[in-house]
């Protein structure tokens, strides 16, 4: 593998290594730029499992009938129930399965 590639995938890693604190903080200090970033969002899940790949794999993810599903989905934390909060995180989902594109999208006012 050459250095530029391992570099690349670094810089990947490292970019979605941030995504989860970024999440949590909007969630926990920004109720309200959550809100109005999902108040932008539409679409529906497709259950492809990337946001639970981000960074490493869920320890709650499972299969259920050959589709992602989850242990705690009642009772998930809001950096899952709320993901993805902006097109930040769907870039980031994007990194990880690129060939299955997300349910969600964005109106134009929210990529600005």
């Amino acid at each position: 593998m050459s250095l530029s590639k391992i570099i690349l995938l670094g810089r990947t890693k490292l970019q979605l290594l941030w995504g989860t604190p970024r999440r949590l903080f909007w969630n926990v200090f920004r109720p309200g730029y959550v809100r109005a970033s999902l108040a932008q969002r539409s679409g529906e899940c497709r259950r492809c499992g990337a946001c639970c790949r981000l960074v490493v794999q869920c320890i709650h993810s499972f299969e259920d009938k050959g589709l992602p599903a989850c242990r705690l989905y009642k009772h998930r934390p809001p950096n899952c129930s709320k993901f993805p909060i902006d097109p930040r995180d769907i870039a980031d989902r994007d990194l990880v399965s690129p060939n299955k594109p997300c349910g969600y999208s964005f109106s134009q006012s929210c990529k600005s």
